[in-house]
């Protein structure tokens, strides 16, 4: 039992998948333009700073005693100071003494053996 040549069967099958593949790129065609339309979210700039750090004031040159003691005249409490150890005075004639701070910075501290 052979089938038989129907080629208005044939010619349907042609039609249906040049419909399909139509319809098809239409549809993708349609979601690739929607995707471009969308617009592109670009970070706005940052602000820019206007403030000016201002700078801390440098400390005040240490002089030197005459005395024989070798301690630091008109020293600054919590000014840097070098080497840990060293001895001073304040303006004010307070001692002073070269100290490590806990931030590992050495300061300018009260000398409490001295006065």
């Amino acid at each position: 039992m052979s089938r038989p040549n129907n080629s208005s069967d044939g010619c349907m099958g042609w039609i249906v998948l040049i419909v399909v593949l139509i319809l098809g790129g239409l549809f993708l065609r349609q979601i690739l333009d929607s995707a471009a339309d969308v617009e592109q979210q670009t970070p706005e700039p940052l602000p820019t700073v206007t403030e000016t750090e201002t700078p801390r004031p440098e400390p005040a040159p240490e002089r030197t005693s005459g005395s024989d003691t070798g301690a630091q005249d008109g020293i600054q409490f919590g000014y840097a100071c070098s080497p840990v150890g060293a001895l001073g005075n304040a303006e004010d004639g307070r001692p002073a003494k070269c100290f490590m701070g806990k931030d590992g910075r050495a300061r300018w501290g009260y000398d409490s053996n001295r006065g």
